[in-house]
């Protein structure tokens, strides 16, 4: 049987509630280790970036901001699309 997220949430919970100094150093280690991300890009990766940067900049498009691009995923979703 596997389990879903929620339970194993509930489960690390329980663990993390009995865990001793030991036990939650390592955890604490997976979880940066697991959360660090590096990030390098080559030559070309970077060129490819700054081309779609200025195609975006001349097309005289308008970005939006997190707060509108939530709004219209909230908007979307409470609409069944």
């Amino acid at each position: 049987m596997t389990m879903v997220l929620t339970d194993k949430k509930e489960v690390l919970k329980e663990i993390i509630e009995n865990a001793d100094e030991k036990l939650m150093s390592l955890m604490i280690a997976l979880a940066n280790e697991y959360n660090y991300t590096e990030q390098e890009y080559s030559q070309d990766e970077l060129a490819f970036f700054e081309k779609r940067r200025q195609v975006f900049f001349d097309s005289n498009k308008k970005g939006s901001t997190v707060e509108e691009v939530n709004e219209k995923i909230r908007r979307n979703y409470k609409n069944g699309l």
